[in-house]
């Protein structure tokens, strides 16, 4: 047995006090990787020696030292320093193939301008043999000083001996240059296929901007890692989560992900609990080895099968109800201040709705741009429903408002097939919406109604911040509405979308509590009354992946018979100066806190919270 010990237990368990008497849990009694007990440690004690082989008097137990084996009792002991105790975190959306690449891969988030980027992408080819790829992602043109799109221009005399592929930081448009389009064997003449396209100009030539499912006909020429180097990338990356409170994944990536995950299972260095989703060309092959959703182990479980309803706010291809116009190129006056040129300077950039001039507006209602939709709503069901009937569920890309409508109607028509399957296969299905970042007002009650989950991000929220007047304000959408779901009785997961945001669930706690930027500015708060409670938000980071995997009756929260599975971190997330929890649910956007103040030094304290210990079944994983 392990005993945990010192600290200051919160359980979460549900409809139940933090106590199994009338004095606050500071301790946790696990045996193998189950949690025994959670109670006091005199309590707890008494249940161990209860239990233990051996029966000398407890009076006999020494002082607790960071790892203690207590005389006459076959039990180790953990002093907890006084920290406090939480479940488990589980990030519900991962990409931990593309996040392990990104650890290694060139990182753009960080320039500021097309010049920037190109300066880096020169500086990495000049370190690599020559011919060989260079990749990278994390360019966004929103956060340019100069945003204006770039094009294979400038990479081909920079880097003419080196093909190029660089993902946007939304991962749904790739920059290349000539030669990787050579490579790829694409040309001006090439079609765009469905749910994708090749950028061109006014004349009709290539970009090098690829967007959505077109991405694919590039990104399938890029080498690959080895196999084994895969699995020493994601042994890196599983210890990066350790070391950030994350127990568990789900698992968003493609066969390589699938592969290396097996492969660490086999070789027992797999210390992070992982649900692994399908792509779509992955189905044959399931359904032909019998891969059903809720099969697996304890620490490798299927989950269902992803599909793309849209693409993504930043590359302007998440489908929408209202229009927004591609970004066009408007002349205007500018001062020196605003662009720092010479005065009376004529700038191009680019304007989006709220800012646009009408007479940059096409007239042309086909010429409007809603985004993209990756596949139609029939093709969706009819994906959804082979899926289903084959004992796997299905989670869907959602983003703009149009595509959540259209998914929406897809698991209403897939409703009685979903029954059969899971009286057939004798397990629940549980069908989900990725991202659902703007949903109109009347399809929030239809989540709960459906029994669909929102896999949410709340970094997208405040990431997003400088892209929100893309948004049709008139539409009167629901954006990032966490507490509108969790209100109308919808199964709500958080995430992270890593490695498009950090995998570090505090500063989502954050994100979900304040929805204002990371640097803790609370003038940029974006809709405050639709702001989340810190223990909200770690309910959808504990229990809501749970119950999207099935799980809910063994993880999620801390009681006896539950997994094992818990964090120990020096910031207390329920307890805080100026927080009054009974009035959490008032509508005044500051969550029970006496003022603004109180909320955004509570909230950015959760954010710069530091892991000591994770405990993954039972067994420290992680120690600081």
């Amino acid at each position: 047995m392990r005993l945990f010990s010192n600290a200051v237990v919160r359980s979460f368990a549900p409809a139940a006090p933090d106590a199994t008497s009338a004095v606050a849990p500071d301790s946790i009694l696990v045996e193998g990787e189950t949690i025994v007990a959670v109670g006091t440690r005199a309590e707890l004690l008494d249940i161990a020696a209860s239990e233990s082989s051996t029966t000398a008097a407890l009076a006999s137990a020494g002082g607790i030292g960071a790892t203690t084996v207590i005389p006459g009792l076959e039990i180790e002991e953990i002093d907890c320093a006084g920290q406090v105790i939480l479940p488990g975190l589980v990030d519900a959306h991962m990409h931990s193939v593309h996040y392990a690449d990104s650890l290694t891969d060139l990182d753009l988030s960080d320039v500021r301008s097309l010049t920037e980027a190109v300066d880096a992408i020169r500086e990495r080819a000049s370190q690599m043999p020559f011919g060989e790829w260079v990749v990278g992602s994390g360019w966004d043109i929103n956060k340019w000083d100069d945003p204006r799109y770039p094009d294979r221009e400038l990479l081909d005399q920079a880097v003419p001996d080196h093909p190029v592929a660089m993902w946007s930081v939304d991962l749904h448009t790739l920059w290349t240059n000539a030669h990787g389009l050579e490579i790829a064997g694409i040309d001006d003449l090439t079609a765009d296929p469905f749910g994708g396209e090749f950028v061109r100009d006014d004349e009709g030539s290539l970009t090098g901007l690829v967007r959505e499912d077109a991405t694919d006909l590039v990104a399938r020429f890029i080498p690959e890692p080895s196999r084994a180097e895969q699995v020493e990338r994601l042994d890196r990356t599983q210890k990066l989560f350790l070391s950030q409170g994350l127990t568990g994944i789900h698992d968003f990536d493609s066969i390589a992900s699938t592969l290396g995950w097996y492969d660490l299972r086999e070789a027992d260095r797999q210390h992070i609990r992982v649900t692994k989703y399908l792509r779509s060309p992955e189905v044959p092959w399931a359904i032909e080895t019998g891969w059903h959703t809720g099969d697996g182990d304890d620490w490798l479980r299927r989950g269902g099968l992803k599909l793309f309803s849209d693409g993504a706010l930043g590359s302007h291809t998440c489908h929408m109800s209202s229009p927004f116009p591609e970004p066009h190129a408007h002349a205007e006056t500018v001062t020196p201040d605003e662009v720092g040129d010479e005065a009376g300077a004529e700038q191009e950039f680019y304007t989006y709705p709220g800012t646009v001039p009408e007479d940059a507006l096409s007239s042309a209602p086909e010429d409007a741009n809603y985004g993209i939709a990756q596949m139609s709503e029939d093709d969706l069901f009819e994906n959804a429903r082979w899926a289903t009937e084959a004992g796997i569920s299905v989670a869907i890309h959602a983003i703009g408002d149009q595509a959540n409508h259209h998914v929406l109607n897809v698991f209403e028509r897939l409703r009685q097939t979903t029954k059969e399957a899971q009286e057939r296969f004798e397990r629940p299905l549980r069908h989900r919406v990725e991202h659902a970042q703007f949903i109109q007002p009347a399809d929030v009650a239809r989540f709960a109604e459906l029994d669909v989950i929102a896999s949410m991000q709340p970094r997208h929220c405040i990431s997003d911040l400088h892209l929100l007047h893309l948004i049709d304000e008139s539409a009167q959408l629901a954006a990032y509405a966490w507490p509108d779901l969790v209100t109308a009785g919808a199964h709500v997961a958080f995430g992270s979308d890593g490695p498009v945001e950090p995998a570090n669930p505090f500063a989502a706690i954050y994100a979900a509590m304040t929805r204002a930027n990371i640097s803790g500015d609370a003038a940029t708060s974006f809709q405050p009354r639709r702001r989340l409670s810190a223990a909200e938000a770690i309910r959808q980071h504990t229990q809501g992946p749970a119950y999207a995997a099935g799980l809910e009756d063994r993880r999620g929260y801390l009681a006896p018979g539950m997994d094992a599975d818990f964090i120990v971190v020096d910031s207390d997330p329920c307890v805080a100066e100026g927080l009054n929890p009974n009035a959490a649910d008032s509508d005044d956007g500051l969550l029970g806190y006496e003022s603004e103040e109180a909320l955004f030094a509570h909230a950015e304290a959760i954010r710069d919270t530091t892991v000591a210990l994770t405990v993954v079944g039972g067994q420290v994983k992680y120690q600081a």
